[in-house]
C-alpha cells in the first residue's frame, strides 16, 4: 500500500507550489488532508509519507535536499521567511529521527 505514501508525497510537492503560489488557505488544506492521510497510515501500521521518503535517499541526499530548500527558502521570502523554516529543520533534525 506504498501508494498511499506516494500520493501523500505528491500532496506535500503540491502544498509546496500552492505556498510559493501565496494560495496559503490551499497548501494548509492539503497540508491537513496529507496530515489525516499519514496519521491513517500510522495507525494502520503502513509505511507513512516520510517512512517511503527516507527509503529513496541516501542521507546525503536528504541532506542536500534540506539545504535546497533553506536555499530556495532565502531566495523568495528573505530572512523572515527563512527563520520558521531553518527552525523547523533544526527541530526535525532534533525530535523527529527514527
Amino acid at each position: 500500500m506504498k501508494y498511499l505514501a506516494q500520493i501523500g508525497a505528491a500532496l506535500i510537492v503540491a502544498a509546496m507550489v500552492l505556498t510559493w503560489m501565496s494560495l496559503t488557505w490551499v497548501a494548509i488544506g492539503v497540508l491537513v488532508l496529507v496530515g489525516i492521510l499519514d496519521l491513517y497510515l500510522e495507525v494502520t501500521d503502513k509505511d507513512t509519507i516520510s517512512q517511503w521518503i527516507h527509503e529513496l535517499f541516501p542521507k546525503q541526499i536528504d541532506w542536500a535536499i534540506a539545504i535546497g530548500l533553506l536555499v530556495f527558502t532565502w531566495a523568495i521570502w528573505g530572512p523572515a521567511g527563512f527563520l520558521p523554516i531553518l527552525m523547523g529543520v533544526i527541530a526535525g533534525h532534533l525530535f523527529w529521527q527514527e
